[in-house]
């Protein structure tokens, strides 16, 4: 399970640069059509289509990166005095529900691709399956890591190494 949970990190790397880039092409778009919208009265006509689908990207694959380092809430609102079995059971069914959500982002998400795949961006002419190919990925990813993470919990559940 860790050398699986190695090479999935090594992907994963590789998805977190790719947000990266988006994130910095977005900025570098947004800042010269705003330049060139109000110092020289153009813009670039494509320029709020691309910003949207780099936001969903970038929304998606941050999504998935809460799921590897388990950055989503939590709320405690209960006494840390409870067995801890009870919480482990907590986080067992957290994990659940996570493969859960990838699976459901896993289906609809390849669906909506294909369906998406039938029209196209006004601007760009870019196929609409554009902004849901992400769904599929994120989802993969989520689950991936939802699965690790339930594997640990399980082990330590049962009183195994703590990992």
């Amino acid at each position: 399970m860790e050398q699986f949970k190695k090479v999935l990190d090594s992907v994963f790397v590789w998805v977190l640069k790719l947000a990266m880039v988006l994130l910095l092409a977005m900025v570098v778009i947004v800042f010269l059509n705003v330049v060139l919208r109000y110092g020289f009265k153009s813009g670039i006509h494509w320029s709020e289509e691309i910003s949207l689908v780099i936001v969903i990207w970038f929304t998606f694959i941050s999504m998935a990166l809460g799921v590897k380092e388990n950055l989503h809430i939590n709320i405690a609102v209960l006494p840390k005095k409870l067995p801890k079995k009870f919480f482990l059971t907590l986080d067992c069914a957290k994990d659940v529900l996570e493969v859960l959500i990838g699976a459901i982002m896993i289906y609809f998400g390849w669906k909506l691709t294909l369906n998406g795949a039938k029209s196209f961006l006004p601007a760009t002419h870019i196929p609409n399956s554009i902004n849901y190919l992400v769904l599929p990925i994120a989802g993969l990813f989520i689950v991936m890591y939802a699965v690790i993470y339930f594997y640990e919990d399980v082990k330590k559940f049962k009183g195994g190494e703590t990992v």
